[in-house]
């Protein structure tokens, strides 16, 4: 599994730092846990990567799926969209959109990420018993 950082909608720089900062949260909570059975990737090259190298990446890595998003600034508070797709045929396997939600993400007690990282496990697990 790769986590890419998630791209900002636009040129603000603060939203970069979010996207990059939440991707790196998402990939630490994903690799602390055994049950996803997966290796996470370091993935900021990917990131920069033309569509076309992203599929050869990822089969050559063996990389299964690919966790990605994009930061939204919508009003005060930005929102964050983020899926997760197989490589296997580049079907979207899960997504979700948190209006408003995207530096409770970062939250110190970590309820919202928590929620994101078991919706992705969750997911996984699903997907694989098909």
């Amino acid at each position: 599994m790769a986590v890419l950082p998630f791209t900002p909608c636009g040129s603000d720089p603060q939203l970069a730092l979010l996207g990059t900062e939440i991707a790196d949260r998402v990939r630490e909570r994903l690799a602390a846990d055994p049950a996803t059975q997966a290796i996470l990737i370091s993935s900021d090259f990917l990131a920069k990567a033309p569509p076309h190298a992203l599929e050869l990446i990822c089969r050559e890595l063996r990389v299964g799926y690919l966790v990605s998003g994009k930061c939204h600034a919508t009003g005060a508070e930005p929102s964050l969209y983020v899926e997760l797709t197989t490589t296997h045929d580049w079907h979207i396997r899960w997504a979700e959109f948190y209006r408003f939600g995207a530096r409770r993400l970062l939250a110190d007690e970590g309820e919202s990420m928590g929620r994101l990282v078991a919706d992705l496990r969750t997911s996984l697990a699903e997907h694989r018993l098909r």
